[in-house]
């Protein structure tokens, strides 16, 4: 169990009975004698221990760690208890000593408010009081980073009690970080006008529930969405005015548009999904991880309007055929990409399965602005070897070819390590390939 308390420079200007200080000889002041501002920043210098110690050192310091303004961050780990009861009292204990420090705050202002633990239902009291304690210390940035026991399911979950925000502390929030929550908020709700950064992470909540939250946050600039199990299209438009940070990991979400004009990085993790971004937008960096992806239609849609990207990361999974027309119609979407990574997964008898014949042949398209290929889980599947080529055939101003064969990014369901097995052969293949292939002033790095 961790109790954090991290102390900032008070912005209050008053001073303490300050004693002069003679022009002649040693000066007078003591150091309680000091304005409070600057024993703040004395004690902002120590360590949490040394901070508690200061308590002892006169009456006037027993309670000066507690006047600064500070970020509480409270921390636990009941993992390590097999038996409920034991987990149920770990909890409460834990529950004690946060309250325990909370008497001592009681009426300063805090501005930033942590609390991770594993949820107990023991705790649901304690986190509802926590959250109005926040509320009245005019917390800013709040944080109930909850982890389920072993096994979970919803009705395990804290509901998060909206009842207890009223206008004031919903109009001061500007981070906020919610984990292990079920999500509900009432129709009338009107979003919280200054949060910039919200962070969702297996949130019980549904695509009515999210639009609810989303609305009025005219300020928000960077969301993620891990686990919040949508199930259903996510759509994404103003007021998310100024929002340029978006992942969106894990969530079930059947397509995705986004209509944001300051959209800057993109972050996808999931089954394939169409993803339309408003071709507007700024996006410069896109990270996407496809699943048990199958491409049976056109791939004209996926990322349909993103110009301005200039680095992409596209991580594919248990592909064969499809993957280079998949490629190529990503960049042919992006025609001022500089960087592009492509991670290959699955194992190898997948992958020396695809060296048949009919091998579609690949669209020729210049990527005047490709300067770096870096290329992961490459085992010389005719797939793989159509799409380098390509590259090499089609990108004028590339400098860096990078071809990764032992790079092992995944593992299946038994723990085993996949696609190591040919690296060598593989990698002395593709060299001597490549080197017949490319320019001499590409820099080729085979592994």
């Amino acid at each position: 169990m961790a109790i954090h308390i991290q102390q900032k420079r008070s912005t209050a200007s008053g001073r303490c009975h300050g004693k002069p200080i003679s022009e002649k000889g040693r000066p007078s002041v003591k150091l309680e004698d000091l304005p409070e501002d600057v024993l703040c920043i004395i004690v902002s210098k120590l360590p949490l221990k040394e901070v508690s110690r200061t308590s002892v050192l006169s009456s006037s310091w027993r309670y000066i760690w507690s006047i600064c303004r500070s970020k509480l961050s409270f921390s636990g780990f009941c993992g390590f208890y097999d038996d409920p009861h034991e987990r149920e009292q770990y909890s409460q204990k834990f529950a004690e000593k946060v309250n325990a420090v909370l008497r001592k705050y009681d009426g300063k202002l805090i501005e930033e408010f942590d609390v991770k633990i594993e949820f107990d239902a023991v705790l649901s009291d304690h986190l509802n009081n926590w959250l109005t304690f926040a509320m009245l210390s005019r917390t800013k940035n709040l944080a109930f980073d909850l982890e389920p026991a072993t096994s979970y399911s919803w009705g395990d979950c804290h509901t998060f009690p909206f009842h207890l925000l009223d206008r004031e502390s919903i109009s001061r929030l500007q981070r906020i970080q919610l984990s292990f929550l079920s999500f509900k908020p009432p129709p009338d709700f009107r979003g919280f006008p200054n949060l910039r950064k919200l962070d969702l992470n297996l949130v019980h909540l549904n695509r009515e529930d999210l639009e609810v939250m989303l609305h009025g946050c005219h300020n928000l600039e960077w969301l993620s969405l891990v686990r919040c199990y949508l199930n259903g299209k996510l759509e994404l438009c103003n007021p998310l005015s100024r929002l340029a940070h978006l992942a969106v990991i894990q969530c079930g979400a059947t397509m995705v548009e986004i209509h944001v004009p300051k959209l800057a990085n993109f972050k996808y993790h999931g089954d394939f999904v169409s993803i339309a971004i408003n071709p507007t937008s700024k996006l410069e960096n896109a990270y996407i991880w496809f699943f048990k992806a199958t491409f049976e239609d056109a791939l004209s849609a996926l990322l349909n309007g993103i110009p301005s990207i200039q680095n992409l990361t596209l991580h594919i999974y248990w592909l064969r055929i499809e993957v280079p027309n998949v490629v190529s119609s990503l960049m042919r979407a992006a025609p001022f990409l500089q960087k592009l990574e492509v991670h290959f997964g699955g194992n190898d008898k997948i992958w020396f399965a695809d060296q048949g014949p009919g091998m579609p042949q690949l669209t020729r398209c210049e990527y005047s602005c490709l300067k770096n290929v870096h290329i992961t889980g490459y085992k010389g599947a005719r797939c793989q070897i159509e799409f380098l080529l390509h590259i090499v055939e089609n990108a004028p101003t590339l400098e860096a070819l990078t071809v990764d064969t032992t790079q092992v990014l995944y593992e299946d369901y038994y723990g085993a390590r996949i696609g190591s097995k040919f690296s060598e052969c593989v990698a002395v293949v593709a060299r001597d390939f490549l080197r017949r292939k490319l320019p001499t002033k590409v820099k080729l790095h085979v592994m």
